[in-house]
């Protein structure tokens, strides 16, 4: 799912772009799952895919190939704030501060 995380990350994959922004639908159903895995399995962490190097240094961080390193930006900032704010009553840690 995400470089130096795989190990210990659900990942979920958004479909979209700039021309077809996420809907309200997909950030429904996205808190609904994020509900859902938190309660099942404990889930600490909600981050999004293009925040995945804050971790690099941090306990969780398994990548021991720099080259494999890439830039993504999804499923972007307003999608996160937004998920964010409907799951907040979770206390879900967000990536480490840098």
């Amino acid at each position: 799912h995400v470089i130096g995380l795989n190990h210990s990350a659900i990942g979920v994959e958004n479909v979209g772009s700039a021309k077809s922004p996420l809907t309200k639908a997909q950030l429904k159903a996205n808190e609904e799952l994020i509900r859902y895995l938190t309660k099942r399995y404990g889930i600490e962490y909600l981050i999004g895919h293009y925040e995945y190097k804050l971790f690099i240094g941090h306990e969780l961080w398994k990548e021991s190939d720099p080259n494999s390193l890439t830039e993504k930006t999804d499923p972007g900032e307003s999608f996160m704030q937004k998920i964010r704010k409907r799951t907040k009553d979770l206390e879900l840690k967000g990536p480490p501060a840098r």
